[in-house]
């Protein structure tokens, strides 16, 4: 009976060990990703001017020096873009301390359509810009709906997703990059 009971009291503390070192091996896998992908491959943001929905030229000059940018690829009319729209909507104290930028190639009819439904035009530090799809293919190589692009103060790259991930990690990563200057 009690090689029964110890066989159930180490079963139960390796099984809390594996929790919790596999919670720290995410996080230490995200800093390495990072910290590699920053370093090595740095991958600054390109060049590039779109428009605003005012057709006001915007540019990556136009963006604030001292804030981490998510920049969102999305189209109005994509069922994962509505969520991207939810999510932005709803964790708004999460990204203020980064610009955020949601462009599209779709009309300014549309884009306004997507802003009102998520009330994504109460949130002062996300704007919406309008290019063609074939300018933004050539500057980020990425065509598909919705793509994340998530870049330090610096302008370096931290991650580029475009699969449909849970949004704790989107917002691990936009974490990740609002906090970079302290790595």
């Amino acid at each position: 009976m009690r090689k029964i009971i110890i066989s159930i009291i180490v079963l139960g503390l390796s099984a809390i060990i594996f929790v919790v070192a596999h919670k720290a091996l995410s996080i230490k896998e995200i800093e390495k990703e990072k910290t590699t992908f920053t370093k090595s491959n740095s991958t600054k943001l390109p060049l590039f001017e779109f428009f605003t929905l005012d057709s006001i030229p915007y540019s990556r000059y136009s963006l604030k020096k001292d804030k981490s940018l998510v920049l969102v690829y999305f189209d109005p009319d994509c069922g994962l873009c509505n969520k991207s729209g939810k999510v932005f909507g709803s964790f708004k104290k999460f990204h203020e301390k980064s610009q955020v930028l949601f462009v599209s190639y779709s009309s300014k009819d549309k884009i306004e359509a997507y802003k009102k439904r998520h009330n994504l035009n109460l949130v002062p530090n996300i704007k919406f810009l309008q290019c063609s799809s074939e300018d933004f293919y050539a500057l980020f190589k990425e065509s598909i709906t919705p793509t994340y692009f998530i870049y330090n103060t610096k302008q370096e790259l931290i991650k580029k997703i475009n699969d449909d991930v849970p949004v704790k990690t989107i917002l691990r990563y936009i974490k990740a990059a609002q906090v970079d200057e302290q790595v």
